[in-house]
């Protein structure tokens, strides 16, 4: 019966390696996805007829935070009155740079996505059963 005693050794670690491939398993998809959506996301920041409409939006809701904090315009006439203009070419000054870091991070992201993804590709692959409970050996294809 020492066979017996040498599979019950094998058991948990037969065990626990099911549970690494199985989370595994659940995991790949998961990581796939979020890959996918770094990748719209960067189209998205890549492509400059998407940055117009929020250059507006930005520049409106500027616009209309000081209209309801200085309803008079008494701090904006000391400002001046080119002040929608100075905030154009400080948002085109800023704006190249946040699309830079924004283009980074996103392939920060994904770089790290895809280690991991490998990683638990690798340990799904290397966790799979060797020999049969049987004492068998596997057939490798």
């Amino acid at each position: 019966m020492p066979n017996d005693q040498d599979s019950d050794r094998d058991r948990p670690e037969r065990g626990e390696g099911r549970a690494l491939k199985n989370l595994a398993l659940l995991t790949l998809p998961w990581l796939s996805f979020q890959r996918e959506m770094l990748a719209l996301m960067k189209r998205g920041i890549e492509d400059a007829s998407h940055i117009r409409p929020v250059e507006n939006l930005i520049l409106l809701e500027v616009q209309a935070l000081m209209m309801i904090f200085d309803p008079t315009g008494k701090w904006r006439s000391h400002i001046g009155h080119d002040l929608q203009e100075k905030l154009e070419a400080t948002y085109k000054g800023i704006f190249p740079k946040l699309v830079s870091s924004s283009l980074l991070s996103v392939e920060a992201q994904d770089a790290a996505l895809a280690s991991l993804a490998g990683l638990l590709d690798k340990l799904r692959k290397d966790n799979e059963p060797r020999s049969r409970p049987g004492g068998k050996a596997s057939d490798p294809t």
